[in-house]
């Protein structure tokens, strides 16, 4: 078909309009509704703003693409209830040919984000604002300084993520990571706190990092400690120090925890109850294994590193958790770590997981077969 004013055809996709837009950022609080960034800010000139953020389709706007529903009119199809609004990364995961995302997800996610932004918006806090602390980071050259700076913090993905940027702005991130392992060692015992954001900051920033082998030894000799004497109270610091390791080329002490994290209730309860505190919700923390899932970087056991959050979720009684497209969703990924654990060479843990899988998958029968009835 041809528009009378030019000749050329019309455009076979549904795009949103301007307004729809503008209404699905503001509703989101100008923050992706996947990982909670904020998706405006400062341009690189003064009276200059910057946006990251982008309207992905719930249900793809052209035939053929992720999601499509053929039984929306075009005007459904561009309105904001098909709509959501993420960063630009994740409007590329979203809107991908082998997108992993469901509809029932994105609506989820979307509601969540929705919600949680009329709360900012009603809230007054008391609470000193740390931003203007934390912006320091990329200027911090002493342990000291570090330490003072993280002390002040709240251990939770936003802390973590603005970490992470302002890191990557400094002139060398790889001196400022050089600070960190002692600033854990030093706070071990006395701020966990610290311990668990520094510990998440190396996680974080891997391809910065270039540790020694005398401090990735003291660093594996801590996580080893709290492993062995069984103190799952520090899953907030052994878990992503554990990570880092790992990444570094220390896998087994990554592979002791995940056992533990698997087969120990102390141990997966403790970091199920820290993970919910720091994603804020349960849609974020299930966007987040997605996405880690996904992540090229993770290779091996660190590609499985959210096994233990998958059961935990599985087993949960979280009412997000008893929708079946997403039960489905959690239990065919956990199915797929399951492959890869074995294929790792750890066939115990794999044996343990899928028995775990099993367990999901019955109770997973058992609510469908209460709801249809």
């Amino acid at each position: 078909m041809y528009s009378m004013l030019g000749g050329s055809p019309k455009s076979a996709r549904d795009d949103f309009p301007l307004n729809v837009k503008r209404a699905l950022a503001g509703r989101a609080g100008n923050r992706c509704s996947v990982c909670q960034k904020s998706t405006s800010g400062p341009g690189p000139t003064k009276g200059v703003a910057r946006s990251d953020g982008v309207a992905a389709h719930i249900t793809a706007a052209s035939q053929g693409g992720p999601r499509f529903d053929t039984s929306l009119s075009h005007e459904e199809r561009r309105s904001a209830a098909n709509g959501i609004w993420v960063c630009t990364q994740h409007g590329r995961e979203i809107d991908a040919a082998e997108s992993t995302y469901s509809v029932e997800l994105l609506r989820s996610l979307k509601k969540i984000r929705e919600e949680s932004a009329t709360r900012e918006l009603q809230q007054r806090s008391n609470q000193p604002d740390q931003s203007a602390v934390l912006i320091e980071i990329p200027y911090v050259t002493t342990n000291y300084k570090l330490f003072e700076v993280i002390e002040r913090q709240i251990y939770t993905y936003p802390t973590t993520a603005a970490l992470r940027d302002l890191l990557r702005a400094a002139d060398q991130p790889s001196k400022l990571l050089d600070l960190v392992p002692d600033v854990i060692i030093g706070t071990w015992e006395s701020h966990p706190n610290v311990v668990g954001i520094l510990s998440t900051l190396l996680s974080n920033n891997i391809d910065y990092w270039q540790p020694t082998p005398q401090v990735l030894a003291k660093l594996e000799e801590l996580c080893d400690g709290a492993i062995n004497g069984n103190d799952w109270t520090r899953v907030a610091s052994v878990e992503p120090l554990a990570f880092a390791l790992s990444a570094k080329g220390r896998r087994e002490t990554h592979r002791t925890l995940l056992e533990r994290l698997v087969n120990d209730t102390h141990w997966r309860e403790a970091d199920a109850a820290r993970i919910r505190q720091y994603y804020g919700n349960t849609g974020v923390e299930i966007a987040a294994i997605i996405r880690h899932w996904n992540d090229p970087f993770r290779k091996g056991l660190l590609r499985v590193n959210d096994v233990a959050r998958l059961i935990d979720l599985l087993i949960s009684s979280d009412v997000l958790l008893r929708r079946p497209l997403i039960n489905r969703t959690l239990l065919d990924l956990l199915s797929e770590h399951a492959k890869l654990i074995s294929e790792c060479g750890t066939p115990e843990l794999a044996h343990s997981v899928k028995e775990k899988l099993i367990e999901a998958f019955k109770s997973l029968k058992h609510t469908e077969h209460l709801t249809s009835g």
